[in-house]
């Protein structure tokens, strides 16, 4: 559908350099002209196009600087005569319109134009949670196909219960080898009525994972049924107590990312979707927090029951209940793939700690007591950090935070001078009918310079954005045709600060990590050459709109006399 419109503005471009052309040039034009109808390609003719016309008009504003020049031919001279800067600038802005347009071309483009987009579509996103026009046409594709891995990436995806249950279904019913997409669905969606069966034949399928026992223990836990842990409800407290003890003592922990990521690689190819809000990020924004919030609540309360058993004398009781709260902080930390179930982890451990340190100290034991607080005092500092995870983050959540506002702010600026274009086009268009007014006669040359500067500043937004949004798209290749971590820390960041207007401070509770940036110097520059801006040209149009008023009356006395 864009293929014949392009060709058509790529030959309307290169015929308008021709008209402006100089006399030596307009022969060669006229044989480019002529091979663009052999030039095989859409986006090859246009690229075709404006080459020649960037070429002619160089020779055009040459002979506009140089119009006596020696070695012209003869009847050069009066290409000064006929030639006005009105065409050259036209013909300029449309080659800047032109090569910002082909920007479009290019996939890391296009995605880096979505993400510039998201502060002001995560809004709608949100109103409209459980509409996912996307996923459930890509649903229907894999359904089609009978392709479970397909299934199983939008069952693990959508956000409405019932279909992902449904999808989940489906992908297990075409491979048994999806069993573990239960878990992953279960896990987003605790409250759905298949998870109790879900969870039986997990564990028959993965045991001692304590996964299962997180799931369950959400599923029934105190927020979910509305009443507070307070209050008496023998049966479910005592579920809830089993379920979370479970987990405490179980000997291993697979979330199950690892098998999400090998959908990622072969999945996003196969149906062409680059999102990296859905692909990327859903893996570690997504994940459900409440249940490791139930975590702490039960390790509270081990680390509670442990301080009575010291205050009564029993050290080693109350050393088994700290210890139980230190080995599932190891299980979560060592073998968690999110930084956030890191951050649970290390947290954890130094809640543990500290209270060992308190024991044996109390005890007598200092040599045990510093080595509990030295440790403690490692695990408090590190925050979700974790060794074991090298190269995660290069660049930095400042510079992941400020380039994340130069990718909003030029995805608004192409917006910006891209509507300015059309104004003044709009403009010179009814300004050159025969029964145009004289006041819109009079801003042409005001609207042709505004073409040529809005398509100078969209060609530099365009490369600014392009440029900017450049390394992050190699980092999201490489998450999802290699399953790379490298900097996965700098994509998170950035992404998370990409979903808020550049300047305003920002909070992700998914990730139960806070961020917040003051306003940004960059935004504010920004936002007051834009409002300067418009308010010059607002100020320019009514006063030329003015101007015409008094020529009007003039008119009119001069008739009645």
């Amino acid at each position: 559908m864009v293929a014949t419109p392009l060709r058509q503005a790529a030959s309307v471009l290169l015929e308008s350099a021709i008209r402006i052309a100089p006399p030596e040039a307009r022969e060669w034009g006229e044989a480019m002209r002529g091979e663009l109808d052999y030039v095989e390609g859409s986006w090859a003719a246009a690229s075709w196009a404006l080459g020649g016309a960037s070429v002619m008009a160089k020779h055009a504003l040459m002979s506009l600087l140089v119009p006596g020049r020696t070695g012209s031919e003869p009847g050069d001279e009066l290409f000064a005569k006929h030639v006005s800067l009105h065409e050259v600038m036209l013909a300029v802005g449309a080659g800047c319109i032109l090569a910002a347009l082909l920007f479009f071309a290019s996939p890391p483009f296009r995605q880096a134009f979505q993400v510039a987009l998201r502060p002001w579509t995560h809004p709608i996103e949100i109103a409209t949670w459980d509409f996912q026009p996307r996923f459930e046409a890509l649903a229907i594709r894999a359904k089609a196909r009978r392709d479970p891995e397909g299934i199983a990436f939008c069952a693990v995806r959508l956000r409405n219960s019932l279909q992902s249950a449904r999808l989940a279904e489906e992908a297990v019913q075409i491979d048994s080898n999806f069993i573990w997409v239960y878990a992953l669905v279960a896990m987003r969606h605790p409250e759905a009525p298949e998870t109790g069966k879900w969870l039986e034949k997990l564990q028959r399928w993965d045991p001692q994972n304590a996964l299962f026992p997180l799931i369950t223990a959400e599923s029934i836990s105190p927020s979910r049924f509305h009443w507070s842990a307070s209050q008496t409800h023998p049966e479910q407290d005592r579920a809830w107590q089993s379920a979370m003890a479970a987990a405490f003592n179980s000997p291993r922990f697979d979330d199950y990312l690892d098998r999400v990521a090998e959908l990622n690689r072969k999945v996003v190819p196969r149906y062409g979707l680059y999102d990296p809000y859905e692909v990327v990020s859903r893996e570690e924004i997504d994940l459900f927090p409440f249940a490791f919030e139930e975590s702490e609540r039960y390790a509270k309360a081990l680390v509670q029951s442990g301080a009575d058993l010291d205050a009564r004398g029993n050290h080693s009781g109350a050393r088994d209940a700290y210890w139980t709260v230190a080995r599932f902080g190891q299980l979560i930390d060592s073998q968690g793939r999110t930084p956030f179930e890191h951050w649970v982890g290390t947290s954890l451990q130094a809640m543990a700690y500290k209270k060992l340190q308190a024991s044996f100290e109390k005890a007598g034991q200092s040599s045990e007591g510093a080595l509990f607080g030295y440790l403690a005092a490692k695990f408090e500092a590190v925050h979700g950090e974790h060794a074991g995870l090298p190269g995660e983050a290069a660049f930095g959540q400042t510079i992941s935070t400020r380039n994340a506002a130069v990718v909003e702010i030029s995805g608004l600026m192409i917006l910006f001078f891209f509507g300015l274009v059309v104004v003044a086009v709009s403009i010179l268009i009814v300004g050159s009918r025969g029964n145009a007014r004289p006041a819109v006669r009079r801003t042409r040359p005001f609207a042709t310079m505004i073409v040529a500067s809005s398509a100078a500043g969209l060609l530099f937004s365009s490369v600014t954005l392009y440029l900017t949004y450049r390394p992050y798209w190699y980092i999201f290749q490489a998450a999802v045709s290699s399953g790379g971590r490298s900097q996965a820390r700098d994509l998170r960041d950035f992404l998370i600060a990409a979903e808020t207007p550049a300047g305003v401070p920002y909070r992700v509770l998914l990730d139960a990590l806070l961020y917040s940036g003051s306003p940004s110097f960059l935004f504010y520059v920004w936002a007051g050459v834009t409002l300067l801006g418009v308010i010059g040209l607002a100020v320019i149009l009514l006063r030329h709109l003015r101007e015409d008023r008094p020529a009007k009356t003039l008119q009119r006395h001069s008739r009645a006399q």
